[in-house]
Parts: C-alpha cells; structure tokens; sequence
C-alpha cells in the first residue's frame, strides 16, 4: 500500500531546525506548513487541517505545550492528527508533560535525518490505514442508511399491504412473531361477496425480508380474488401461477387456505406444506385435521398444480386453527419443539375462543422462555359458530337520482367447454357490477346468481344429489362427484339473460337461467319445504329459500330447468318530484338503512 502525499505542519522557532525537517519531508513527497510560535500553529492548524504536526516546546509567544492542549481542544471530526514533539529539553519530565499534553510521540533535538525520515513515513503509512478506515467507515455508515430508508419504507408497504380489515373480522384472532425485523409469515383474510370468510396463513422459504417479499405477491391476488367470489381451488391455482412465475427455482411458500361458510356451515382447507390445520371443537377435541395434501407454493407448473379441497359439514361450534412450522417447531432452551401437540394442548383447556387464543399465545411465550424464534412463529384461530338464524347484512342502496333509467341487457351461453374451465359466478358477476347502479347489491347478487346457477349446472346437467351432503362426509362424496362428472362434461348448456330496467318508479334487475338438462318437478318441491332440505337443519337445498327472501318474485317454467326472478334495486328520484323518495326495502329490511336477511 503506497503511502499518500502529506500536509505537515512544521512549529519551531529556528529556522535551521524547520528547514531540516521540511527538508526531508519534501524529498518524501510531503508538502510543509511552517510557524514560528504556538500561536501562529493554532491559526495554521485551523485554516490548513494538516496531516501531522513537528511541535517545538521552547517558543516565544506561546509555548508548544499550550498550544498543543489549545489543538487538542478544537473541534475535531474524528480524524486523528498526531502531534509529534521535536525539543532539546530531554528529561523524562519533559517527555512525560509532553505526552500528558496531548503529544503522540517525542523526539530529542538533534536528530538524525534517518530518524526523521523513519518517522514520517511511518506516520504516512499509520495516516494511510486511517484514511482507508474512515473511507469503509462512511461506506458502511451509508450502507446503514441505506438499509434504514429500505427497511422503513418496506415496513410502510408490507403494513400496507397486510393490514386488510379482514385480519380484524370478529371471528379471527391471530399473531404473528417475526425471527426478524420483517416476518415470511404472511396472515390475510377477507370475506367475499356471499359473506364466506377466506383465510390465508403463508410461510415463505427462509425469514426476514427475502421471505417477506416472496410471500407479498400473494396478497393482491387473494384480496382480489376473494372480493369477486372465486371458489378456494381457483384461488390457490392463481396464487401458485404467480408464484411460479416471479420466485427463482429455490424459493416457494408453504401456505394454508381456508373458506368458512357460516350459512352453510361448512369448512373448505387446501394444505400445501404446513402443518396440519386444526378444527377444535368445544370440549376441546380435535373434530377434523387437515394433513399437507399438496407442496407448497410456487413449485409445481400449472399443470402438474391441484387446487382440490377438503370440505367438511361442522354441526357444532368449534375453532379453526391454522399455523406455520415456526410455531410446531420452536425450541425451548432444551431444544424441545413445541410441536403440533402442544397447539393442541393449549386448545383444550377452555371452550371460549378468546380464552383459548389467549392460552395458545401464553404456552408459546413460556415455551421460548424469552429466547427468539429461530423462525417467524405465526397462528391463525377463527372462531366458527352455529348461527341456525344464518343472518346476512346488506348496506341498503341509496336511490338512483335519475328521471329516467336506460335499459341494460346482458345475455350469455355457456357450453360444456367453457363451463369445465371457466368460474362462471365471478366471471359474470365482474361484467354486472361495473353497472354502477348494481355495485353496491354485489353481496346479494352474488348469493343469488352462484346460487341459481350450481343448482343449474349442478343437479341441471351433473345430475348430483344434495342430499349427499347431509351424509356422514358428505359434503366430500358430493365434492368428489362433482369434480369428476364436470371433468366428463361434453354436453349440455346454461343460457344467462339479465335485464337492468325501470318499472314505474322503481330500478328492477330481472335475472333468467336455463339449463339443458331434464328439470324437475318444480311445483311440488316449492310447495314443500321439507323437501327442500330446509327441515332440521339439513346441510342442502337451502338456496331456493335464500333466492326466495331476496328476490320479490321467484318463477320456475318448463320442465323446471328454467328460472326466472326479478331483484328490486332501488327507487328511482323521478326528476321534478319533490318528494322524497327512500330507498325500496328488500325482504326482511326493517329500518331502511341495511338490509338483514334472517333465515331459518
């Protein structure tokens, strides 16, 4: 390492003694600074900031100890510039108030030119090191600032990005402990428009902010989704095509998706990689466990990928628990993990939701007995009532301000083909609601289109039974049936017709669905209710009395393959009317202000 050119700072009264050191100085390639008394070497130290300083002790004016302590008391910005004492006072008291002073090294005049030349170069190479030093000390101070300014604005967009209101649904406890500033464990939730809750715990490959970011993609896609109404299966196609597509071969994210449907009381999990999810029931047993039936994330290519889910019909109350291998595999200062086991033992020990949650966070913090997670620990409990009432809420409408409603009309055919690969609901629901005066009824337009439509694809031309559902694993069987008699599919169509218009004073949406298949017998199922699977709570053939508390007319024709019903959007404010005119209640609306739809 070459030593660089110096600015030296030359102090004595002599000028024989100053030349000499400037001599030498300038044949090594240093530039010299001279005074002739302690104060002209403060002014010549302030105005030129030289590199290292020969201070003589014996001066007039002021002396070269007092100087020195003046130097030494200057502002200073963490370079150090060694002051060395060149004097004929040789005592070791001298040396000593020399150094005391604030000197670094002391030289006896006279000395020899090899000395001097030893010295200074020894100086430039010392100088050298502290310049490279504070070189890699700004590199790392900007690195730092740098990586601040990242972590801060990551925070802000992963905050952003995170904090859904969904996480704060009622139903949902959950925490998440980060091994790192940013956690790989990703948590989301949100409800669709049929008001089933759709839940997502991820666990990325690795921790901190690498993970954070291979987890980030997922949440527009499951938000977006979800808002829609797509089914669990497609959600989990889509999230995994992205994933393939953006994350390098060596990164994947486990993950974990369920969907809670109150009003139908079922369970829907797609497990790929994490550890089981759990349903908990009351007294504390496990009801039903969800085994890693798939890999995670971002492995598999579209068509090796499956998006099938396990289903289940719950007839008590209980938890839904879901978590990542943080939690199943944190270590106690033993080195015992706290195991799936452990998630269970701390679930059993009361029947309150809030209480178990509670509980469950408590045994892990013991459990790690203040030692961090070696990974991002991370729980997901949602609490799944029995609601035999089965209320939805709707925000009622405001009216539409216009004299007059121009007539919208939309109508599609869906084949066999398009019906094997397309989610029909959400596709035809995306076209609807960009009508703007039918975007705030999405919720209700959406539980009566899926469900007009499963009943026509479903029993129209799948012939399934619903029935089956209300078997021991039932829903499964039905599930099953479903999947493989749609994948078979080469016949038959679902012709769709929507009609926005007005009719007198109010805005009407008017909805028809037909289907190829053989019907049924209409009159005699609608004039039964029994047979509609409505009595005691049976897990099928719920939909038609839905459609019938939604809608203000409900009519079947044909053989029974072809429905027709008219939805009442709102009232129209005619133009001129002075009146006041409030928004038209649907069925079941009681204050004008929402819509509650209780169903028995």
């Amino acid at each position: 390492m070459s030593s660089p050119s110096l600015s030296i700072l030359i102090v004595d009264d002599t000028p024989t003694n100053a030349k000499q050191i400037e001599a030498v100085a300038r044949k090594l390639g240093h530039h010299s600074i001279l005074a002739a008394n302690g104060v002209e070497a403060i002014a010549q130290y302030q105005s030129e900031k030289p590199d290292l300083v020969f201070m003589d002790i014996m001066m007039p004016v002021m002396d070269g100890i007092t100087a020195t302590r003046h130097i030494r008391e200057l502002p200073t910005d963490n370079k150090w510039t060694p002051i060395v004492f060149f004097s004929a006072l040789d005592q070791m008291q001298d040396i000593v108030r020399g150094l005391e002073a604030g000197g670094d090294d002391y030289l006896v005049k006279p000395a020899s030119l090899q000395i001097l030349r030893a010295k200074i170069n020894s100086y430039a190479r010392m100088l050298a090191l502290q310049r490279e030093v504070h070189a890699n000390t700004e590199e790392l101070r900007n690195w730092r600032l740098d990586a601040e300014e990242q972590v801060r604005l990551g925070a802000h967009v992963m905050s952003r990005l995170t904090d859904a209101a969904g996480l704060r649904d009622p139903m949902i406890r959950h925490f998440n402990m980060p091994a790192e500033t940013f956690s790989g464990d990703l948590l989301c939730a949100a409800r669709g428009p049929g008001e089933v809750l759709n839940v997502l715990l991820a666990d990325a490959t690795g921790h901190g902010l690498a993970a954070a970011l291979s987890s980030m993609p997922l949440t527009q896609a499951f938000y977006g989704m979800t808002a829609k109404g797509f089914p669990l299966p497609s959600i989990a196609e889509e999230l995994n095509r992205k994933l393939k597509s953006i994350l390098p071969s060596d990164r994947f994210v486990a993950a974990t998706l369920a969907a809670i449907d109150v009003r139908n009381q079922t369970v829907e999990v797609w497990n790929g990689g994490n550890p089981d999810a759990l349903f908990v029931n009351a007294r504390g047993e496990i009801a039903m466990q969800w085994a890693s039936n798939h890999p995670p994330l971002g492995i598999l290519p579209d068509k090796l990928f499956s998006g099938m889910t396990e289903t289940v019909v719950f007839h008590e109350p209980g938890d839904l628990v879901l978590c990542s291998d943080g939690l199943t595999e944190a270590e106690n200062p033993a080195g015992g993990w706290f195991g799936i086991d452990g998630v269970h033992a701390a679930l059993s020990t009361d029947p309150d939701s809030h209480a178990r949650f509670t509980n469950l966070l408590t045994r892990v913090e013991a459990h790690l007995a203040g030692y961090p997670g070696r990974d991002d620990i991370s729980a997901l409990l949602v609490s799944v009532p029995i609601d035999r009432r089965r209320q939805i809420r709707f925000d009622a409408p405001t009216p539409a301000h216009r004299g007059h409603l121009a007539e919208w009309r939309l109508d599609l055919s869906y084949g066999a083909e398009e019906l094997r690969y397309i989610d029909v609901v959400p596709a035809v629901l995306g076209f609807v609601t960009q009508i703007r005066l039918l975007r705030p009824h999405q919720g209700a337009l959406f539980l009566i289109f899926s469900e007009l439509f499963n009943n026509a694809l479903d029993h129209g031309l799948l012939g399934l039974d619903s029935a089956t559902k209300n078997w021991i694993g039932g829903f499964e069987v039905y599930m099953r049936q479903r999947g493989e008699r749609l994948a078979k599919l080469r016949a038959g169509r679902i012709d769709l017709a929507f009609q926005l218009h007005q009719e007198g004073s109010r805005a009407v949406l008017d909805m028809s669905m037909t289907d190829t298949g053989p019907g049924f017998d209409f009159e005699k199922r609608l004039d039964n209710p029994d047979a509609l699977g409505t009595a005691n709570g049976q897990a099928y053939g719920r939909g038609i009395s839905l459609v019938k508390n939604l809608c203000e007319q409900v009519v079947y024709s044909g053989n029974g393959n072809k429905v027709w019903v008219r939805y009442v959007v709102s009232d129209l404010i005619l133009d001129g009317d002075p009146a006041e005119v409030s928004t038209l209640p649907q069925k079941g609306n009681t204050d004008g202000n929402d819509i509650d739809l209780v169903l028995f």
